[in-house]
């Protein structure tokens, strides 16, 4: 059965609505604080992004900034909510996208993580392990309960499929996130020294692989 042309016409979105001319002067003023604040995190860090500094950056009073955000906090909960979902939606597409079994999709997850992070340098260390305001920490640990389930679920799929043994998918998910995330601390924080990224990069993939498909040992002897 053919869609009727109403029905087609009906499931368009609507156009978006022309903004006046007062409307446009706020969000570019908005997208402004933001692109700066972003900025500044990415230079000193979230204790570096002072909402003065911010002003000025942006081009805008101090009194501007709190018209469009409530607060410091709420500035920057929206900067990692925004930065945050986009990098998971990366490392979502890279597991959908590889073919092969879990030890295929996890190493993808972990590979793409890994090169947008250091891609990010100083920035990326601010949002991955730099303390902020509590807005941003209860978001941060919404993210990593994130990829603790993407991983769970591609390891439950990987053991249903006798690819890796039989294991606590809870805790290999949360052993993947940490090694994952706390072998990239050091090379963030100091992005200017020199590093092969490719190589660390290998080493956190193999890491995260070895853990999955360990084999249980015996309980050592007391």
């Amino acid at each position: 059965m053919q869609p009727q042309q109403s029905d087609v016409a009906a499931a368009q979105p609507a156009p978006p609505e022309k903004l006046t001319a007062a409307q446009a002067r706020r969000v570019a003023a908005r997208d402004s604080i933001l692109a700066a604040a972003r900025e500044l995190i990415a230079e000193d860090g979230f204790a570096g992004a002072q909402v003065s500094l911010i002003a000025v950056r942006a081009g805008v009073g101090v009194g501007s900034i709190y018209k469009h955000f409530p607060s410091r906090a709420e500035l920057f909960a929206e900067i990692y909510r925004d930065v945050a979902a986009r990098e998971f939606a990366h490392v979502q597409a890279a597991v959908a996208e590889t073919g092969g079994g879990a030890g295929a999709r996890i190493a993808a997850a972990v590979a793409t993580f890994c090169a947008r992070a250091l891609r990010g340098g100083r920035f990326a260390y601010a949002l991955l392990v730099e303390h902020s305001e509590p807005d941003v920490d209860e978001h941060r640990l919404a993210f990593r309960e994130g990829y603790r389930t993407l991983f769970r679920e591609v390891l439950d799929q990987g053991i249903d499929a006798g690819e890796i043994p039989d294991q606590d998918t809870d805790t290999a998910a949360a052993a993947l996130l940490g090694i994952m995330t706390e072998t990239l601390v050091r090379p963030l924080a100091d992005p200017g020294k020199n590093r092969d990224s490719e190589a660390l990069i290998r080493q956190v993939v193999d890491l995260c692989l070895a853990t999955v498909r360990a084999r249980k040992l015996g309980r050592p002897d007391v």
